[in-house]
């Protein structure tokens, strides 16, 4: 028998079967799978980054309304049931459900949260399991966009994982006020090669420490919040050219990685031991996997580019290359002004400079032995 539920509209639940079925979970809906096919499912999971970022989730209400309304009514059995949230109100509930669709040999999972959503299937029918997901796939609430948004990549005993960080961008940011006039064509072509879809390419930025690299990565995370960049460490770069960080590399498919302080990866591979690194960025950014995996290498360091390996420089795969300098007298002095300092400069300063001007220096200066 079934009765209305308060403050779920056009949604009816059976009753008789919650407190069955009110805890089904994976491994029960496969055996029941089993029970009624005598072989055990396929298993499709929804994509990686929704199922390890909690933003992402299915309005479930709704998708129980689309499925009680649709065509696929006729073959439908619905288990809804619900799942505690936790928190003060003891009365707040959020409803999941399992649905079979009888025809279509279709047993599905959804719940709120989309790491507990899942479709099970048999392989006979993989037309109509593409056609129910695309379906469900129309309840599937993106989270907003998330200001100034990246991700780091972290590891554990379990392997690599992806681990999301905010920046800081600097106020008041301005381009053209803050680097030097030969850098506004080069930024034109980033700014270009960002906004390509299915483009794969490497970018290297470099120059000497507080000239301004990290500032203008934070300026592009602020001004493509559609875009994904995942920052790869120092402390990981050595580990590029080993086999299970390179597949982890292939899951990041579409992404902008930005790879810090990597001398070592780009260094020519005649000087290099680990040229393994080079191999796999150049196979990335235009070799056999760069068609397949679109992704876009932003390269930072210190040194100059003597060590490079050339087949990194080529056309087709490098995109630009900037040295940073310290800002010109001219516009570190427009620039110190605008935070209100008065300064009469005899040579150029870099950004760090600029920022933390009249604070204490505490580096230390190695003297030459002459």
């Amino acid at each position: 028998m079934s009765k209305e539920i308060k403050n779920i509209p056009n949604i009816s639940m059976p009753y008789d079967k919650v407190d069955t079925y009110g805890r089904v979970d994976g491994l029960s809906l496969q055996n029941l799978f089993y029970t009624n096919n005598g072989f055990f499912p396929s298993c499709y999971m929804f994509d990686y980054e929704a199922r390890t970022n909690g933003d992402y989730i299915f309005d479930t209400k709704k998708m129980l309304n689309f499925l009680n309304e649709s065509e696929y009514k006729d073959e439908l059995e619905l288990i809804p049931y619900f799942t505690k949230v936790l928190g003060k109100d003891e009365d707040k509930l959020e409803i999941g459900f399992c649905v079979i669709l009888k025809k279509s040999n279709i047993y599905a999972r959804f719940e709120k949260s989309v790491s507990e959503s899942y479709v099970l299937f048999g392989n006979e029918n993989i037309e109509d399991v593409e056609k129910f997901i695309e379906d469900m796939l129309q309840f599937y609430i993106m989270p907003e966009s998330t200001k100034d948004v990246y991700w780091r990549v972290c590891s554990s005993q379990g392997g690599y994982y992806l681990d999301k960080g905010k920046v800081k961008c600097p106020q008041n940011f301005v381009l053209e006020n803050l680097y030097n006039d030969d850098f506004k064509k080069e930024d034109e072509k980033i700014c270009k090669f960002l906004e390509e879809d299915e483009k794969s390419g490497l970018v290297i930025l470099h120059g000497e420490k507080g000239t301004g690299k990290s500032t203008y990565i934070k300026h592009l995370v602020s001004k493509y919040r559609d875009k994904k960049f995942v920052y790869i460490p120092a402390h990981l770069v050595p580990l590029f050219g080993d086999p299970s960080f390179g597949s982890f590399l292939t899951s990041l498919n579409n992404d902008i990685i930005v790879l810090e302080d990597c001398e070592n990866i780009i260094k020519n591979r005649k000087l290099n031991e680990g040229a393994s690194s080079v191999s796999l960025l150049l196979n990335m950014t235009d070799g056999i996997l760069s068609d397949d995996l679109s992704m876009k290498f932003i390269c930072t360091f210190n040194d100059d580019m003597k060590t490079i390996d050339p087949a990194l420089l080529r056309k087709g795969r490098l995109v630009s290359k900037y040295e940073f300098r310290p800002l010109c007298i001219e516009k570190a002095e427009k620039v110190l002004k605008e935070r209100g300092v008065e300064a009469k400069l005899t040579k150029p300063l870099s950004l760090a400079d600029i920022f933390h001007y009249g604070e204490d220096s505490y580096e230390t200066k190695i003297k030459s032995i002459i």
